[in-house]
């Protein structure tokens, strides 16, 4: 199937999950679910949110991280925090910034998660493929 259409398929479905549940650390782990169940070079998927003034992980599959709370500015995450701005990175290993979860990830995507002009969260997407993420 084509890439778009299976993104396209993955919103509808979010979409609808997102009206049918109520409570949010369920939708946000059924979410991680959908994407990791039919988004194969998905090899870790998650969510942080802002806690405190930084990212404290929730709801996510792969491979387990020691990276449970991040300052804002630090890796990839907080980097996106600061920015207020989605990042891709196509090859972590030209990353200076970037704080490893997994010897065998090589791009990542971390795109912020906004509510009433502020920053709560992000996802954040990791693959064993270079540059498996583009703006579409």
């Amino acid at each position: 199937m084509e890439k778009r259409k299976v993104f396209d398929d993955l919103l509808v479905r979010i979409d609808q999950m997102a009206r049918e549940i109520d409570d949010m650390d369920e939708f946000y782990g059924e979410v991680v679910k959908i994407l990791a169940d039919n988004v194969p070079y998905y090899n870790w998927t998650g969510f942080y949110f802002m806690k405190d003034g930084e990212l404290v992980i929730g709801p996510y599959i792969g491979r387990p991280t020691e990276h449970v709370r991040i300052k804002v500015g630090q890796g990839v995450c907080g980097r996106a925090v600061a920015e207020k701005n989605t990042i891709i990175v196509d090859d972590v290993t030209k990353e200076d910034n970037y704080l490893a979860c997994s010897l065998e990830t090589k791009s990542e995507i971390v795109v912020p998660i906004w509510a009433n002009g502020d920053i709560i969260g992000e996802i954040d997407i990791d693959s064993d493929d270079l540059a498996a993420f583009d703006e579409e």
